[in-house]
């Protein structure tokens, strides 16, 4: 017999679902139905945790980038201070071995979003502009690193090279999920990193 969850524990788990339906179905496409049926709660517990479906898709949001984070974190602790370029390719290598075991379908929720809802309400905006410059604080302080080590080319500063890496990376992204294939994000990244972040 299945242990009944800790309260403390069922935002967390509405919120990891949520993060799973987003990026599959989208904003419009997630019903609440469907998300209370996943988890087996009443309409009441979701209620309790968020005012409403706007607002759960925007903690989402943030809950995913979180994730994403302390993942990339755990990689810069290890060799982000010697190898700034291998801890960036790792860290985008099993990213795509993550969206590989999900046959290409889920993406990435920020991009999803945005390209969904973006300018939809201020509180995604505010949501996914937290997640974007949360993740430019920790890439842009790994390419000044390797600018400073000869590693990345230092005639653009990192913040535009960021830029120009969220961009590329994203739209690859989306591409991936038209094509069925990861084939374009490996590209993606080979080009970034062996050929425009050179010195």
């Amino acid at each position: 017999m299945a242990r009944p969850r800790k309260n403390e524990n069922i935002r967390e788990d509405i919120l990891q679902q949520g993060v799973t339906l987003l990026t599959l179905n989208g904003y419009h496409g997630t019903g609440l139905k469907a998300l209370l049926e996943a988890l087996n709660i009443p309409k009441g517990s979701f209620y309790h945790y968020f005012d409403s479906k706007e607002a759960f898709a925007a903690e989402a949001i943030e809950y995913y980038i979180d994730l994403l984070l302390k993942q990339f974190d755990e990689l810069i602790a290890r060799s982000g201070e010697t190898q700034p370029v291998a801890t960036i390719r790792l860290a985008y290598t099993l990213m795509i071995k993550g969206m590989e075991a999900q046959g290409c379908e889920h993406g990435c929720l920020l991009g999803n979003m945005a390209a969904e809802v973006g300018s939809y309400s201020p509180r995604f905006q505010q949501a996914l502009q937290r997640a974007f410059r949360n993740w430019k604080h920790r890439f842009v302080p790994l390419l000044e690193r390797g600018q400073a080590l000869g590693q990345v080319r230092a005639d653009i500063p990192a913040e535009e090279l960021a830029d120009v890496f969220w961009n590329a990376w994203e739209g690859s992204i989306l591409r991936m999920r038209f094509e069925g294939t990861t084939q374009g994000l490996y590209r993606t990244l080979d080009s970034l990193l062996l050929h425009l972040f050179q010195p």
